[in-house]
Order: C-alpha cells, then structure tokens, then sequence
C-alpha cells in the first residue's frame, strides 16, 4: 500500500479515497437532481391544480350558461302565451265590436250602411251640382239620404292618403256635425 493513500473498509469492501471521493461527488450530484426533481414535481403539482381549479370555473360557467339559456327559454314560452292570449282576446273583442256594428246598422237607421247604388242615386251619380268641396282624397257630395242632409266623401285610388287615414277622418267627421250654404 501506497504511505498517503486513505483506505477504508465499508461494509466488508475495502475502498481507497479516490473511490471515496468519486462516490462523494456522485452523492451531490445525486442529491442536487434529486432536490431539482422534487422542485420540477412541486411545479407539476401547481401546474396541475391550476388546470383543474381552471376546469372547475369553465364547469361552473357552462352550468351558468345553460340555466341562463333555459331561463330565456322559460320567458319566451310565457312571454309567447301571454302573447297568444292577447291576440285570442283581440280577435275575440273585435268580433264582438264587428258583431254589435252590424247589429246597430241592421236595427237603428242612425247607422245605416248605403249600398253604392243607394249613394250613386242620391248623389245624382255624383253630379258636379252636387259637390260641395274637392278634399286630399278626393271629391265631397252633398245630398240626402233616409231624408237626412249628408255629405259622400269618395276616395280616389291615386290619392296620396292611405285608406286608414280616410277611416279615421270618416270617424272624425261623423262626430261633429257640419252646416252646409
């Protein structure tokens, strides 16, 4: 044996200190990867929690999302037949309406309906004698109907007013009455 050299007996095996010293240098190595194996695990770990804690919020919007979406769905079918309801009433009262109209045009001779014929008669077939003014829509007659001094609006089809506005002025005039020279 050499005088410097370092021999030990480990175990029943007899090891020289160069062999020490290359086990010593292998154990810090070995124990530097084992502590950066444990920092990369603990990082895995995080990375981990954070992508399950990120598919929990994404489960608890899409849960949010369609009971929001079933919400919308339960308005629009209330919203619907509420909707429903009212144009069946709708229909309903403007039948009735519809039904005491021809009641009141059929029994009381206030509101009687003329046939074209009755007001083309009256209105000498709508003779210039007769006309009274010249309106948006058309020529106004003057003349006697069920002996009651009346005045025939005649809407002409190329008039700029539409047939609406020309109801609502009927109803407007039946309102007031008028003298005529």
């Amino acid at each position: 044996m050499q005088r410097n050299a370092i021999v030990i007996e480990i175990c029943g095996v007899v090891v020289n200190g160069s062999t020490l010293y290359f086990w010593y240098v292998q154990l810090g190595e070995l124990q530097n990867w084992k502590i950066e194996e444990e920092k990369k695990m603990e990082e895995m770990q995080l990375s981990q929690e954070a992508a399950e804690a990120s598919v929990e919020q994404e489960k608890a919007r899409s849960k949010a999302a369609r009971e929001t979406a079933k919400a919308a769905k339960r308005i629009a079918r209330v919203e619907s037949s509420k909707r429903e309801s009212v144009e069946v009433k709708a229909l309903k009262e403007a039948e009735e309406m519809r039904k005491q109209l021809d009641n009141l045009t059929q029994n009381d001779k206030r509101y009687r309906r003329y046939t074209i014929e009755e007001i083309e008669r009256a209105t000498d077939m709508f003779s210039e004698a007769r006309k009274i003014g010249e309106g948006g829509y058309g020529p106004v007659y003057k003349c006697y109907l069920d002996h009651t001094q009346v005045a025939v609006k005649v809407l002409r089809q190329d008039s700029a007013q539409g047939e609406a506005q020309f109801q609502q002025e009927v109803k407007k005039l039946t309102k007031r009455k008028k003298k005529w020279k």
